[in-house]
């Protein structure tokens, strides 16, 4: 596997741990809820997608999208949708980031809206990612050779990811300590 092919497949794997660390958050807006939400763990989580997934993990993928296009796959039909989705979630991302700063502004919010939205968007980025990887990652695998490889990789420019390989902001550094703690809560 190609280290970009590699560098995606394991984005999508901290997504998900991203997602359902959201998610556990988003819980607390739920009426039957004994806990209160981390608010600075759901403004960190929102902006950390808004840093990496869409400015360096979506485009990665769109590159390599528009070349599996070009070879005319089978699966052409389910890219161009993903590729469509991209745009979805990025302006799904921007609008609950909207909603939430409002509520760290203290707007008054209410709480199924919030629920619900959040939900959504954490339905739309799992489905979306589960299509990936049972769809079109399997076949990055084997549609590049090495040297198409080696091209896609001169047009992508890699990137660190701020919160798993380098977490460099303050609050990234909170998030990720309450993902790992998540983590070991799961396997225990």
């Amino acid at each position: 596997m190609h280290k970009i092919h590699h560098r995606l497949n394991t984005d999508h794997y901290h997504i998900q741990q991203l997602l359902d660390c959201f998610g556990y958050e988003i819980d607390c807006y739920d009426f039957d809820s004994k806990r209160s939400a981390d608010l600075e763990i759901i403004l960190s989580a929102l902006d950390y997608i808004q840093t990496y997934p869409e400015k360096w993990h979506h485009p990665a993928e769109n590159i390599i999208y528009d070349r599996l296009l070009k070879k005319q796959v089978s699966q052409s039909t389910l890219i161009k949708q993903l590729q469509s989705e991209h745009e979805k979630i990025f302006q799904a991302t921007k609008k609950l980031q909207e909603m939430f700063d409002h509520v760290a502004e203290d707007c008054i919010i209410p709480a199924d809206q919030l629920l619900t939205r959040s939900r959504d968007y954490i339905q739309l980025q799992s489905q979306h990612v589960e299509k990936e990887n049972e769809h079109i990652y399997p076949l990055m695998h084997t549609a590049f050779s090495e040297d198409e490889w080696h091209e896609i990789e001169d047009e992508i420019k890699t990137q660190n990811d701020p919160l798993f390989d380098i977490p460099s902001k303050k609050e990234y550094h909170h998030l990720y300590r309450h993902i790992m703690d998540m983590e070991k809560s799961k396997q225990n």
